[in-house]
């Protein structure tokens, strides 16, 4: 079987080597060093990448600055983004959720803390797509329903999902 693969993007060579040491052993690690590789990677590689390592502060783009971009680009649908960081301030975590963060992980790491909240992410956003899929899948049976018997109401109940 194939590992799940992790990009980490993280300006220190010694945070990124401490990082790929606690997960290369369950991932396949991909790594670059500062925002503007990160969405290089991304636009080559994001739909084989399980989850993204993103550090906060980083020299030319940073982190939230990449967050940005994945929006407007709606990369962070096929990417769960984890951001890393030494900040542990209030309005730098909520910044990185508003922008569409999965999870935040202050450093120093513990390697429990980080191995279990990127399963978490990557297992919620499995989830998640397969939610949307199940979902799509319905209305879109739904639809053609509509379409075969015009005279017969839909009736849509959330309950189910």
């Amino acid at each position: 079987m194939e590992r799940k693969k992790l990009l980490i993007a993280d300006d220190s060579e010694m945070n990124r080597a401490i990082l790929a040491n606690m997960l290369e052993q369950d991932y396949e690690i991909m790594e670059v060093s500062d925002g503007k590789e990160a969405l290089a990677a991304l636009q080559i590689y994001r739909k084989d990448l399980s989850a993204l390592l993103l550090d906060v502060v980083m020299p030319g783009m940073d982190g939230f600055q990449v967050l940005e971009e994945m929006k407007q680009r709606q990369w962070l649908e096929d990417v769960p983004t984890v951001m890393i960081s030494a900040e542990t301030s209030s309005s730098y975590i909520d910044q990185a959720f508003e922008l569409g963060a999965a999870d935040y992980i202050n450093r120093p790491f513990s390697a429990t803390v980080v191995r279990r909240r990127i399963i978490n992410t990557i297992l919620l956003h499995t989830r998640r797509q397969e939610m949307m899929d199940i979902l799509t899948s319905r209305v879109y049976r739904l639809s053609r329903i509509h379409i075969s018997e015009p005279t017969r109401p839909i009736s849509i109940s959330y309950a189910v999902f």
